[in-house]
């Protein structure tokens, strides 16, 4: 610091003005490009995430009020085991299981590390038409963008 301090004094009038002005410059440019830019760039990716969230959520309500409106069907009586039902149907629609376990007679539960929810929600109504039906249902995000790690446990309709 005594080095700046002396480099300073020894600085004439016109060059402590020229270094000052720099010094401001300098600041303002640092300002700029470290905080108001990243900022900026923060913000408008918020904004497009939002836009890009509430198109989803308007997506998702017309498909349930469309689903809400559709008459109810009697599903159809699931015949096998119920664990290789689930696993069959769940592997020709490209779900690959990470648990099946059987809970006594007519229960199963499952464990999926990654789908998309639309795909999701289309297999487990193909599988109430053929007569499994969710008692519980788990979803989280999953480290994927856009999709959900699910645990359920599946029975069959009626019990």
């Amino acid at each position: 610091m005594s080095a700046i301090r002396i480099w300073w004094r020894e600085l004439s009038a016109r060059e402590r003005v020229l270094v000052a002005i720099m010094g401001v410059l300098i600041a303002i440019v640092v300002i700029w490009l470290g905080i108001a830019r990243p900022v900026e760039g923060a913000l408008e990716n918020a904004r497009a995430r939002q836009v890009e969230a509430l198109d989803r959520n308007v997506a998702i309500r017309a498909k349930v009020k469309l689903l809400q409106a559709m008459p109810a069907r009697t599903p159809a009586s699931a015949s096998g085991s119920l664990d290789q039902i689930v696993g069959q149907s769940a592997g020709e629609e490209g779900f690959t299981l990470e648990r099946t376990q059987a809970q006594g007679e007519g229960r199963v539960e499952i464990a999926i590390a990654s789908a998309r929810p639309t795909a999701l929600f289309g297999w487990l109504a193909k599988l109430e038409m053929q007569g499994v039906v969710v008692d519980t249902l788990t979803m989280q995000p999953a480290a994927t963008a856009g999709t959900i790690s699910v645990r359920a446990v599946l029975k069959r309709a009626g019990q």
